[in-house]
C-alpha cells in the first residue's frame, strides 16, 4: 500500500547510512491519505501544495538537529508518527546531491561523464540522484545550482540543504529506492568529478592570464563584442575540453560543438562566421589530441586558470591551424589517421590496432582508445566472419560502445574497411582497408594463447560471478524461499536459486554480450561438472510457480575455475567472487512449498 511506514525497514536504512558517516535529517512523512505530516491542509497529495508533501524537515531549526547515532532514530520512532529521512548537504554533511528530472539534464549528465560514475545513486518519482563527496571549492558556490539543467544540490553558502534517501515515500506514491548495485552498502561515495566542479564554478578559473580579460566563462554571460570574439572562443572552448572526463568521445564532442555554436549566435555582437567557430574549437581539439599522443595525462592542474592559459596561447600561436579538419569531419575522430590517395579520402589505423585471441574458435579484439570509457572499455570482441565483414563489424562497434555508428554512410564505411580496388581517381593505385592494415601492424607478442578455451569465456564467466557476488539471503530462515525477481538467492547455505536469464539481464546492463554466448558459458560449466543439464526447482508464490536453476558451491567453484583460467596460462583480473551475503530478500512470498523439477 502506498505510503505505508515500515519502522523496521527504515531503522535498519538509517543505521546503514550512519555508519556510512552521513548526518541524517527527520523530514515529513506521508499519511495513508496523502496528507503531509506537517499538518498544513494545502500540503496533501492533490493540493496546491502538493510539491511540499513529504519533502520539508520537521522543525524551523531542523539543521541544528541532526541524527548523529541510533539512539537519535529511535527518539524519532517513539511519537508514532510517520516519517521520511533526508541527509545533510554542504561542507559539514560532506556531501552533494545531483539531480536529473528530464531529459536535457540527462544529457548534461552524460556529455560531462557522470552517466559512467561509480557513487551512491537513487530514484525518486522520474528523477536520478547521485551522492559524491563535497568539495572545499565548492565553497564559493551558493546553495543550489542548475548547470545544463542538472539540479545540484550544494549547501554551501552557509545555507542548509537537505536531500531525501531510500525508503522514504514520494508524493506519487513510489518509494525512493537504490539504483540495484549502487546504493551505500554495495559502493563507496565517489569525489565530485572535475567536470561538475567547473560546471558549478561557471567555468575553469576566476581569473585570467591577461589583466584586461575577463574570466573564460564569461562568454555565458552578456555581450562579447567584435574585437574579442575569437578569444573568447577559443579560451571556452578550451576550458571545456580540459575539464571534461573523455573530451574525444564523440557525444561530448558534439555537445561541446552545438553548445559554442549557440554562445556564439546568442552572445557575439556580431556573431562569428560558423566556420571560424568550427576551426577554433578543432584546434582546441587538435591541441589536446596531440597532447596525449606525446604521453601527456590530464590532471587537475591542468584546469587550473594559468596552466589553461598558457595553454590557450600555444593554441592561438600555432602554425598549423589552418589545415586542420573541425570535429565532426571524419572518422579521425575516433583514432584514425585520414590520409589521400589521389583525390579519395581514406584512413589508415592510427591508434586503432587487433588483439588476436588462438582459441577454439579464435576471435579477434578490436581495440581503440577513444571509446575506453563505453561499457566495452575500448575492446570489442569478435569472431574472424565478423572481422571479414564491414556491416558485421559496424554492428559489433555499435552493440559493443552503444554509441558509435560507423556505418552511417554505408559505402564510404564499406571501401574503409575492405578496401578501394585501382582506378582514375586513386591515381591507379589500390587502397587496402583497415581490415587489412590492422592485421599488417598486428604484433605477435600481443596475441593471446589460450588452448582450447576463450579468454571471452573467462570474462563471462567473471560477470556471472559479480552477479552472484549480491546473492541476497531469506528474510525468514525458518521458511526460506528464493527471490521471486529470479536474482540469486542462498535459499541454504548450500544452495544458490536464481533465474539464468534473469542473471543475463543484469549482466547487458552492464557489459556487452552477443548472442549465443551465455549458452556457451553454459555448456562450459555443464563440461566440468559432467552434467546434461542444471538443477532446476519450482517454487511457488502468490504470483504464481516459478522455475529456478539451483547451484551447489561445486557449481560456484566451476564458475570461479571459468573465470580464472585454471590449467590455462591466463587469468582474468578482478574481484569476481562468489559467496553469500548479509542483504535481506525484499520481495518474499507467503507460500513456502518448493517442487523438483526431474530434468
Amino acid at each position: 500500500m502506498a505510503f505505508e511506514f515500515d519502522a523496521d525497514a527504515m531503522f535498519k536504512s538509517c543505521a546503514l547510512y550512519l555508519s556510512k558517516g552521513l548526518l541524517l535529517v527527520r523530514v515529513h512523512g506521508i499519511w495513508p491519505d496523502g496528507r503531509c505530516t506537517c499538518g498544513r491542509k494545502e500540503h496533501a497529495v492533490g493540493r496546491s501544495g502538493e510539491r511540499n508533501c513529504g519533502k520539508h524537515p520537521v522543525g524551523d531549526d531542523w539543521a541544528s538537529r541532526v541524527a548523529t547515532t541510533e539512539d537519535d532514530i529511535v527518539e524519532w520512532l517513539e511519537d508514532g508518527i510517520p516519517f521520511n529521512v533526508g541527509c545533510l548537504l554542504g561542507p559539514r554533511g560532506g556531501v552533494i546531491d545531483s539531480e536529473d528530472d528530464d531529459e536535457a539534464a540527462r544529457r548534461y549528465r552524460k556529455s560531462i561523464g557522470m552517466d559512467l560514475l561509480e557513487t551512491p545513486t537513487w530514484l525518486s518519482g522520474k528523477s536520478t540522484h547521485q551522492l559524491t563527496l563535497w568539495d572545499d571549492r565548492l565553497s564559493g558556490c551558493k546553495g543550489t545550482a542548475n548547470p545544463g539543467g542538472l539540479e545540484v544540490r550544494i549547501g554551501a553558502g552557509n545555507t542548509s540543504i537537505q536531500s531525501v534517501l531510500p525508503p522514504s515515500w514520494h508524493r506519487s506514491g513510489v518509494q525512493y529506492q537504490w539504483k540495484p548495485g549502487f546504493s551505500l552498502n554495495d559502493i563507496e561515495i565517489a569525489r565530485t568529478p572535475r567536470s561538475l566542479l567547473v560546471a558549478l564554478s561557471n567555468g575553469a578559473g576566476s581569473e585570467s592570464s591577461r589583466p584586461d580579460e575577463k574570466p573564460a566563462s564569461s562568454m555565458l554571460f552578456g555581450e562579447i563584442p567584435d574585437g574579442h570574439r575569437h578569444r573568447a572562443i577559443l579560451r571556452w572552448s578550451w576550458f571545456k575540453i580540459v575539464n571534461q572526463l573523455n573530451p574525444l568521445n564523440k557525444t561530448n564532442q558534439d555537445i561541446t560543438m552545438r553548445e559554442i555554436l549557440l554562445l556564439n549566435e546568442q552572445n557575439c555582437k556580431p556573431k562569428a562566421d560558423e566556420n571560424h567557430v568550427r576551426k577554433i574549437v578543432s584546434d582546441c581539439y587538435d591541441h589536446y589530441r596531440k597532447k596525449k599522443e606525446s604521453g601527456w595525462v590530464p590532471s587537475q592542474a591542468d584546469a587550473e586558470s594559468d596552466a589553461a592559459e598558457k595553454e590557450i596561447d600555444r593554441i592561438e600561436s600555432s602554425p598549423e591551424g589552418s589545415s586542420k579538419p573541425a570535429p565532426g569531419s571524419g572518422l579521425e575522430l575516433y583514432g584514425l589517421k585520414k590520409i589521400t590517395v589521389g583525390k579519395i579520402e581514406a584512413y589508415e589505423p592510427g591508434e586503432w590496432r587487433i588483439e588476436m585471441i588462438h582459441s577454439d574458435p579464435p576471435e579477434i579484439i578490436l581495440c581503440v582508445p577513444a571509446w575506453e570509457a563505453t561499457p566495452c572499455r575500448g575492446r570489442i570482441h569478435m569472431s574472424f566472419d565478423t572481422f571479414r565483414s564491414a556491416p558485421k563489424t559496424a554492428a559489433a562497434v555499435f552493440n559493443a560502445t552503444r554509441t558509435y555508428i560507423l556505418d552511417g554512410d554505408a559505402g564510404k564505411w564499406q571501401r574503409t574497411w575492405k578496401g578501394q580496388d585501382a582506378s582514375k581517381a586513386t591515381d591507379h593505385q589500390s587502397i587496402p582497408g583497415l581490415m587489412e592494415l590492422l592485421m599488417q601492424k598486428k604484433r605477435e607478442e600481443d596475441d593471446i594463447a589460450v588452448g582450447t578455451s576463450s579468454l571471452r569465456y573467462a570474462q563471462l564467466a567473471g560477470y556471472v560471478l559479480q552477479v552472484f557476488k549480491k546473492a541476497t539471503q531469506p528474510r525468514d530462515e525458518e521458511k526460506p524461499e528464493p527471490n521471486e525477481s529470479g536474482r540469486p538467492c542462498w535459499v541454504t547455505p548450500d544452495e544458490l536459486w536464481f533465474q539464468w536469464g534473469r542473471v543475463w539481464e543484469d549482466i547487458g546492463r552492464s557489459h556487452d554480450v552477443q548472442a549465443g554466448e551465455r549458452n556457451r558459458v553454459r555448456a562450459k560449466l555443464l563440461e566440468a561438472m559432467g552434467q546434461r543439464d542444471f538443477s532446476h526447482k519450482r517454487h511457488r508464490f502468490q504470483s504464481g510457480r516459478l522455475e529456478f536453476v539451483v547451484f551447489t558451491r561445486d557449481w560456484v567453484s566451476a564458475l570461479e575455475s571459468l573465470s580464472a583460467g585454471e590449467e590455462l596460462d591466463w587469468t582474468v583480473k578482478g574481484g569476481v567472487d562468489g559467496g553469500s551475503t548479509k542483504t535481506k530478500n525484499h520481495s518474499p512470498s507467503t507460500v513456502h512449498d518448493g517442487e523438483v523439477v526431474v530434468a
